[in-house]
C-alpha cells in the first residue's frame, strides 16, 4: 500500500498508529487490573442483586484477560495495528458497556471510560467506525439510566446526566477525529515540504559540485563544512581530515577575517599555498549560533583576466572596426594618388623612392585595416565535414602558387591517409593562411634560403590529428612565447600583431587548439590540434 493511500484512508500513519495502539494496550491493562482489584477488594459492588456481583466478577476478569491478549498481540513481529485497534476498541466498548449496566449506570463512574474509548476510536479509526463505537457507548449509558428509572432504582435526574455523557461521547469522537485529520494534513504538508526540500538540496548540491567556480562553506569558527570539486582542486586536493580553513590556506583565512571586519571592502586576489593557484575570493555571510560563517566563492584569477582581455579586445575590435572604415577611404585615395604620381614623367629617382615608401606604408596600413575588420565582423563558425587530406593538398598548391615571385623553399609533408575533421572551411583556410604568412615573414629573416613546412600527422589512438606549420627563422624567445597570441603584440615593426591572435580565435571557435613551441635559432613550430571525425568518401 502506498504512503498516500494509507494516509488518506486513516487519520494517522502506520508508525503513529502502532505507537498509540501500544500505549492504549498498556492503558487498558492498567484499567482492567484496577477494576479487578476494586471488584475483588470490595471497593465497589454491583447492584441491585448479588447476581449482578457475580456477573461483574466475570466481566472484569474476562476484560483483564483480553487486555493481556491485546498487549501481547501488539508485540508480535508484524501485526496489523489497524485491525488490532478496531478489535480492541470494540472489546473496550463491549466490556465497559456491560460494566456500566452491572455497576449502576452513570453513577458507577464507568461512563467516563466510555467517553475516552470513543475519543480514542476517533483518533485511530475512520469516523464512521468511531461514531458507531460512540453510539454504542451513548445508547448503553442512556439505556441503562432509562431502565433503572423504569425499575424505580434511580431518580429521573440520572437520565439527564446519562444524556450528557452520551452527547459528550459523540462530540468527543467528532472533535478527536477532526483533530486527527488536521494533524495528518499538517504532517502530510510537512513531509511533502521535506521531500521538496530534500530534492532541492540534492539539486543544489549537484549544481554546486559541478560549478566551475570553487565554493566553500565555513562556519563561524572557520571550519569547512562544504567544499565542491573545483574548490577541492584549487585548494590542492586536501585530505578529508583537514577541516580548518586556516590549515588549508592561511592566506584565504586571513582574507576571510579581513572581510568579516569590513564586509564592504573589495576582495583582493589570493594565492592558495598548497596549489599555488591565484584565486579571487568573494564572501557571502551565513548565520551561525556564535556569530556568522561565510560562503566563499573562488574564481580563478587567470579566468577573470582572460575574460577581461576578451571583453576589452571585443570592444576594441568594434571600435577599431569603426575607425578602420573611416581610414580606409582616405587611405585608398592616398594610394591611388601615389600611383598616379609614379606614372608622371617628371618624377626623378629620389622622389620615386619617396613614392615607394608611401605605397609600402599604405599597403601595410591596409593590411592592418583588413585584419581589424576581419576581427570585428568575424561570424560564428559553421562546422562541416572536411576531408583534410584533400583540402590540405589543394591548399598547399594554392599557397605555393601565390609565392612564385619570392625565393621560398616550401614543403608539404601530408599524410595521404583519409582524414576527416569538423571545421568551418573558410575559417580553416584563413587560419592556415595566417600561420603560413607569419612563417614566411619570419623565415625570410634568416640569411639562408627561407624554408616553410606544412605537415599533417594523425594519431588514431588519441583520436586527433595535428597540422604543423614550421619555419627556419630565428625562433621565439621563452619570454615571448606566452605573449605571441595576445592581440596587437608583434615582434616586427611592420606587423599588426593580430594575425596569430585571429588564428587562435578561429581555432577556438571550432574546438581546435593552437599551440607553439620554439627554441632560439631553431625556428618556430605552430601546431593546430583537431579531433578526428569518422566518415567515408561517399558521406562527404
Amino acid at each position: 500500500m502506498s504512503t498516500t493511500i494509507e494516509y488518506t484512508a486513516y487519520p494517522l500513519s502506520d508508525i503513529l498508529t502502532r505507537r498509540i495502539v501500544n500505549y492504549l494496550s498498556v492503558y487498558r491493562l492498567v484499567i482492567a487490573a484496577l477494576l479487578v482489584t476494586a471488584q475483588f477488594g470490595g471497593l465497589v459492588s454491583a447492584e441491585p442483586t448479588p447476581g449482578y456481583n457475580i456477573a461483574g466478577n466475570a466481566i472484569v476478569v474476562t476484560y483483564l484477560l483480553f487486555a493481556v491478549y491485546f498487549l501481547f498481540s501488539g508485540r508480535r513481529s508484524d501485526p496489523d495495528f489497524y485491525r488490532l485497534a478496531t478489535h480492541s476498541l470494540f472489546a473496550d466498548v463491549f466490556f465497559l458497556s456491560l460494566l456500566v449496566i452491572v455497576f449502576g449506570g452513570v453513577n458507577g463512574g464507568i461512563g467516563i471510560l466510555l467517553v475516552f474509548t470513543s475519543a480514542a476510536a476517533a483518533v485511530l479509526l475512520p469516523l464512521r467506525i468511531a461514531l458507531l463505537i460512540a453510539s454504542i457507548a451513548s445508547l448503553t449509558i442512556v439505556g441503562t439510566a432509562l431502565w433503572r428509572i423504569l425499575e424505580s432504582t434511580t431518580t429521573p435526574e440520572s437520565l439527564i446526566q446519562a444524556g450528557l455523557f452520551g452527547i459528550t461521547a459523540m462530540i468527543s469522537a467528532v472533535i478527536a477525529n477532526q483533530l486527527a485529520y488536521w494533524a495528518r494534513d499538517y504532517r502530510l504538508i510537512a513531509e511533502k515540504q521535506r521531500e521538496t526540500l530534500s530534492e532541492l538540496e540534492q539539486v543544489n548540491e549537484l549544481i554546486i559540485r559541478r560549478m566551475r567556480t570553487g565554493v566553500i562553506a565555513v562556519d563561524e569558527a572557520g571550519m569547512v563544512r562544504v567544499m565542491n570539486e573545483s574548490a577541492w582542486f584549487q585548494m590542492g586536493s586536501p585530505s578529508a581530515r583537514q577541516k580548518s580553513l586556516k590549515s588549508l590556506s592561511p592566506h584565504l583565512f586571513h582574507a576571510l577575517e579581513t572581510w568579516k571586519s569590513d564586509t564592504t571592502a573589495d576582495p583582493k586576489p589570493v594565492v592558495v599555498e598548497s596549489s599555488q593557484a591565484q584565486v579571487l575570493p568573494s564572501f557571502v555571510a551565513l548565520p551561525g549560533k556564535d556569530g556568522f560563517g561565510a560562503m566563499i566563492f573562488l574564481t580563478d584569477n587567470n579566468v577573470v583576466a582572460r575574460r577581461a582581455v576578451e571583453l576589452s579586445v571585443n570592444s576594441l575590435a568594434k571600435l577599431s572596426g569603426s575607425i578602420a572604415h573611416e581610414i580606409r577611404n582616405p587611405l585608398a585615395a592616398l594610394n591611388h594618388a601615389s600611383q598616379l604620381l609614379e606614372e608622371s614623367p617628371q618624377i626623378r629617382l629620389p622622389e620615386m623612392r619617396l613614392i615607394n615608401i608611401i605605397q609600402n606604408h599604405a599597403k601595410r596600413m591596409n593590411g592592418i585595416i583588413e585584419n581589424i575588420l576581419q576581427l570585428s565582423r568575424r561570424e560564428q563558425s559553421q562546422p562541416e565535414l572536411i576531408p583534410l587530406h584533400i583540402f590540405l593538398a589543394e591548399f598547399a598548391n594554392e599557397f605555393e602558387t601565390s609565392q612564385v615571385n619570392r625565393q621560398l623553399d616550401f614543403q608539404a609533408a601530408l599524410d595521404t591517409e583519409e582524414t576527416y575533421i569538423l571545421f568551418d572551411k573558410s575559417q580553416l583556410s584563413q587560419c592556415l593562411w595566417k600561420l603560413l604568412d607569419n612563417a614566411v615573414d619570419h623565415a625570410s629573416k634568416d640569411p639562408s634560403v627561407p624554408r616553410v613546412r606544412l605537415a599533417l600527422t594523425r594519431n588514431e589512438e588519441s583520436g586527433f590529428c595535428i597540422i604543423t606549420v614550421a619555419d627556419n627563422g630565428p625562433g621565439i624567445n621563452e619570454n615571448q612565447l606566452s605573449k605571441i597570441f595576445e592581440p596587437f603584440y608583434t615582434t616586427r615593426k611592420e606587423g599588426s600583431g593580430l594575425g596569430l591572435y585571429i588564428a587562435k580565435q578561429l581555432c577556438e571557435a571550432n574546438q581546435a587548439e593552437l599551440t607553439v613551441d620554439s627554441e632560439p635559432g631553431e625556428g618556430a613550430f605552430f601546431h593546430v590540434r583537431l579531433a578526428l571525425a569518422r566518415a567515408t568518401p561517399q558521406e562527404v
